[in-house]
């Protein structure tokens, strides 16, 4: 990036110092051009120095020249300066595909420069053709001028063939002058003579003219006479006609102003309706105009009652978008907790080693659960059938209770003959002496066996709890332990009280569990 931007950096330095002496240059030959061109005029249209026309010609080619060099040297200017903006464009491009560099902001800044150095350059160039322009345009009067001079030269060299006129240091000798002089006399001669003729013409058409006019003169004589004797003639009757214009002018006059009054009365008549038109005109259109509000603004209140109701479901779905990200964070803070205190039912405290150190109270998963649940009631139903030792002490676990089951098992088979009366001392030892011959005879094979309760004794329960337990069905086996009589019961009320504390709690921390996936699920459908 660094080597771009200094690499962008020196082209547009460069570009900036070869644009103002572009600038310089052309605005040099701007100049140039504009004094060849007040010369030009001067050599051409003054004509107080006559004898300094080679100097002023001389001028006008001496800033010609001057013009041509400024002229060269601003065009190679030009190129170099369109070569290195073609260089600096060039890099921004490589530099806007690269997608290291796409986003530097020298290349924006760069693109920037460029545009404005070459719009610069297109100005001054505009500028410098509207000058060239000028100077073509006099050139070309120049050269009618020019044009109009030789014309004339030819002239004068068809009155004097042999005579090369415009040769400096070289005088007419007195034979030319005097062949021009008498050249000179001959025309005059000529133009003289064709003067004359043109009078003696003139001259006649004058005499021809006034006899004419003197015909005329009579016939008009004549005619006036007649005219003024038909004017006579016709003076009653103008006397007359008068008399009938009079009459008529006050006929006239008299039906003007009995016109006047009926127009005045019409006019009143059109006031009148055009009053009364404007009037209903002006009701019709109050009455238009207000429809057309009224339908307006309806419009207006119906389109923007839409736009509010629009909103008003924008906002809606945001605020239930939002309640069901709510519910959804709730729901996940709620299953994290249930299965934390699932974790802690299965698998106790972590670093415990014994059954005891494992036990955990479960207070702070309930707590937890409440507060991620918000007080909500079906929760709070739920967690007050969790037993109070649950949540103070914890519960055993599984896995402890299997592993406690051997001993009982094996106290229960030794006090398998006392019931709940109690016995003697030597009933205690035949049933310690039992337990060592009686052998675990009965199993169940599947889940859906039927079992005779009647038939049941000690040794079979236990055969059947410990059946159940190695498959992992506490609460099965915690059914065959009910069963147990006399001292056994007695024996495994401890055991039995433990499992029956795990079960309950288990049974509600699955209902806590299946509330908070339920919960969960609730927020993606």
């Amino acid at each position: 990036i660094s080597a771009l931007e200094v690499m962008v950096e020196n082209l547009v330095d460069t570009n900036s110092k070869l644009t103002k002496a572009v600038i310089e240059a052309q605005n040099k030959v701007i100049d140039l051009t504009k004094k060849h061109t007040e010369a030009l005029k001067k050599a051409m249209n003054d004509t107080s120095q006559i004898l300094n026309k080679d100097k002023q010609w001389e001028e006008v080619a001496d800033i010609y020249s001057l013009r041509e060099e400024a002229v060269k040297e601003a065009q190679k200017l030009k190129d170099s300066a369109i070569d290195n903006l073609t260089k600096l464009q060039k890099a921004v491009e490589e530099g806007k595909q690269d997608p290291v560099t796409k986003k530097n902001q020298i290349l924006k800044t760069s693109q920037e420069k460029w545009n404005k150095l070459t719009h610069e350059i297109d100005d001054i160039t505009a500028q410098v053709e509207k000058a060239a322009s000028e100077s073509r345009v006099v050139s070309k009067y120049k050269d009618l001028v020019e044009k109009g001079r030789k014309q004339f030269q030819k002239e004068l060299e068809s009155i004097m063939p042999d005579v090369k006129l415009g040769e400096k240091g070289k005088k007419l000798t007195e034979d030319e002058l005097n062949s021009m002089i008498a050249h000179a006399h001959r025309r005059i001669e000529q133009l003289q003579k064709q003067l004359a003729e043109q009078l003696a013409v003139e001259s006649q058409k004058i005499e021809k003219a006034l006899e004419f006019q003197r015909n005329e003169d009579e016939k008009l004589i004549q005619n006036r006479v007649n005219v003024e004797r038909q004017r006579l003639r016709e003076q009653f009757k103008l006397e007359k006609e008068r008399w009938n214009d009079d009459s008529k002018v006050e006929f006239e006059q008299e039906l003007r102003h009995h016109l006047a009054r009926q127009a005045a009365a019409h006019s009143d008549h059109l006031k009148d309706v055009l009053r009364n038109q404007e009037a209903d005109l002006s009701q019709y259109f109050e009455r238009e105009m207000h429809t057309r509000l009224i339908e307006e603004r309806q419009s207006f209140q119906t389109e923007v009652a839409g736009w509010i109701a629009r909103l008003q479901g924008i906002e809606a779905a945001v605020d239930a978008r939002a309640e069901n990200e709510r519910t959804a964070r709730t729901a996940q803070e709620l299953w994290l907790a249930c299965i934390a205190m699932n974790g802690i039912i299965r698998l106790g405290k972590e670093d415990g080693i014994t059954m005891e150190d494992k036990l955990q109270p479960l207070a702070s998963q309930a707590t937890a659960i409440t507060e991620a649940a918000g007080n909500h009631p079906f929760i709070q139903a739920v967690l007050k059938t969790v037993p109070e030792e649950a949540l103070t002490r914890g519960v055993y676990t599984e896995d402890s209770l299997k592993q406690r089951f051997p001993k009982v098992k094996k106290v229960c088979k030794r006090v398998a003959m006392i019931d709940e009366n109690g016995g003697t001392l030597f009933r205690y030892f035949l049933s310690y002496v039992q337990s060592f011959f009686i052998f675990n005879s009965v199993y169940a094979t599947s889940i859906d066996d039927t079992v005779d309760i009647s038939d049941l004794d000690t040794f079979t329960i236990l055969a059947h709890t410990d059946y159940y337990l190695e498959k992992g069905d506490l609460l099965q086996a915690l059914r065959f332990m009910n069963q147990l009589q006399g001292e056994p019961r007695k024996v495994a009320a401890d055991w039995i009280k433990e499992a029956k504390l795990l079960l309950e709690t288990q049974q509600a921390a699955f209902a806590l569990t299946s509330f908070a996936s339920a919960s969960g699920l609730g927020t993606i459908f």
